[in-house]
């Protein structure tokens, strides 16, 4: 009666990431599976990485890519290109911090796959199975594209940052949630488990605290606030309410001009009320 870890969508918060590895120890796990988006948004992808490594070593895992691992390799193949800034800086940080056995690692994973645990077959993928940027959640009518899709009783799928599990016709969607930047509403970091027995499966889903305070520290300490505009700084307000707050500043900046006008970047991102230095940060923190 295997225990496994879901985790998904870490996005280079490694105290997250920490938290829930942790947590995931203490509730009995005994494996575990990535649904891909390791790096990219916050500080720390090189701490995260080798998180991973480690925990492949020590226990059974499974690991997908996710679309941000997409598109380090797409950079290194010359399919893409990153600049400083609000619209890529943040990707041009992350790539600036890999190192050749990352590529090597991303360029072995697949975005989809499928495991057998005990009796229980079933698939896993970063979105679904078909496309790494498929965006669905539990009340889009895109999920009934994906329900008609699926070969098994069971797909853990992430990309969301949304932790649910919805059922139709025998079928189960499990969406572990972030463990990095979560937006389910909640500001910790989310991730599942699973116990499968006679090729029954249970499922619990985990939200853990962790120390909010080092991941924006990080992120200043960094070059990536510097490097990635009003991005780096949104994306800590993400972290800090569990709502999508990136992704509005960004709708709003291509709703009014472009996305390569800094100044518009950050006239957006004071209207929505965005403090730009650490101790801003901290005070909403403090406020929450």
């Amino acid at each position: 009666m295997p225990t496994i870890a879901v985790f998904s969508d870490i996005h280079s918060n490694y105290p997250a990431f920490q938290a829930c590895y942790a947590d995931a120890l203490e509730q009995g796990a005994e494996g575990f599976v990535f649904l891909g988006d390791y790096v990219s948004d916050l500080a720390q992808p090189r701490e995260v990485l080798e998180l991973v490594y480690e925990i492949r070593e020590r226990y059974p895992t499974y690991c997908l890519r996710g679309n941000r691992e997409r598109y380090m390799l797409d950079c290194r193949a010359g399919r893409a290109e990153f600049s400083p800034g609000s619209k890529s800086g943040s990707l041009l940080f992350t790539y600036g911090q890999l190192r050749e056995r990352d590529f090597r690692f991303f360029e072995s994973l697949p975005i989809h796959d499928i495991l057998t645990l005990s009796g229980l077959t079933f698939e896993i993928a970063h979105a679904s199975k078909e496309d790494d940027r498929f965006y669905f959640e539990q009340d889009s009518e895109a999920i009934g594209t994906v329900f008609s899709r699926m070969a098994y009783s069971l797909l853990l799928t992430g990309h969301s940052h949304r932790q649910y599990a919805v059922t139709r016709n025998g079928k189960t969607i499990l969406n572990p949630g972030s463990v990095g930047v979560p937006q389910s509403g909640g500001i910790d970091g989310e991730y599942a488990l699973l116990t499968v027995e006679n090729g029954s499966l249970r499922y619990r889903f985990r939200q853990v605290p962790y120390d909010i305070k080092a991941a924006i520290h990080a992120q200043f300490a960094s070059s990536l606030v510097e490097t990635s505009g009003c991005w780096g700084i949104s994306i800590l307000y993400d972290i800090l309410t569990g709502e999508e707050k990136t992704m509005a500043l960004l709708a709003e900046v291509s709703r009014r001009g472009s996305v390569h006008d800094e100044g518009l970047w950050r006239v957006v991102a004071e209207e929505m009320g965005m403090g730009f230095s650490e101790e801003d940060i901290l005070e909403v923190y403090r406020q929450a």
